[in-house]
């Protein structure tokens, strides 16, 4: 997996593994073991990696970070990652800041180096989207972590490629099934799904949430 935006390099020796994408998990620890299990996933076989907001408004943050690390996981940060370290408050956020306790400083610096977006083969891995004429490398953190809708339209209607975007974020419009976008927030936290997809063999999988652990504030809220 070659990186980038801050992401750890790996050792190009190293045999390429097939990555399983993982949308966003928001605290659904359960959930994403559940998922691991239905793709078959093999750590010593494969990558995981995930499209950011791994923590906030589910119920056990400190379970998918610790989970994530002990899978030695890729992950971009999403604009849930974003507003704990910018120590924004809300019931959801001092929820995770108790769960996390003690070791709060440590997850904070652990989340903190997370890139923005990481370039692989053939893809590009980000929490949000592209703005549009750009490369993620010239867009903005915001960009990255928020974008939706451009001028009345998806972000990923004016993207061309080469690259397939692989991302989340946006659990009101669901899964995006298309050639060079594939959206993987199904919103496992409202009680929808939580949505896997393979590369290189573009394989989706997915299981479903345990309950509704938050209710959507808004089609065009943060989310």
């Amino acid at each position: 997996m070659t990186s980038t935006g801050r992401a750890r390099a790996r050792d190009d020796s190293e045999a390429p593994r097939e990555v399983l994408f993982v949308g966003d998990v928001q605290g659904c620890a359960a959930e994403l073991r559940d998922l691991l299990q239905a793709a078959g996933f093999d750590r010593g076989r494969h990558q995981l990696a995930l499209c950011g907001d791994l923590i906030n408004r589910g119920p056990d943050s400190a379970g998918v970070l610790e989970l994530t690390r002990r899978l030695d996981a890729v992950a971009v940060l999403g604009n849930h990652e974003v507003s704990l370290l910018e120590g924004r408050s809300s019931a959801t956020l001092d929820r995770v800041r108790t769960q996390l306790g003690p070791s709060l400083d440590e997850w904070l610096g652990w989340l903190s180096a997370l890139p923005t977006f990481v370039v692989g083969d053939g893809y590009i891995l980000v929490h949000a989207g592209i703005a549009p004429g750009k490369r993620p490398e010239q867009c903005t953190r915001e960009e990255l972590t928020e974008l939706r809708m451009v001028g009345g339209q998806p972000w990923f209607d004016f993207w061309r490629g080469p690259e397939t975007v692989i991302f989340g974020h946006w659990a009101a419009r669901g899964r995006v099934d298309l050639p060079l976008c594939k959206g993987l927030d199904t919103g496992c936290v409202y009680g929808g799904q939580l949505t896997g997809f393979w590369w290189p063999r573009r394989e989706w999988v997915s299981v479903p949430a345990h309950r509704r652990w938050a209710t959507r504030s808004g089609q065009s809220g943060a989310e």
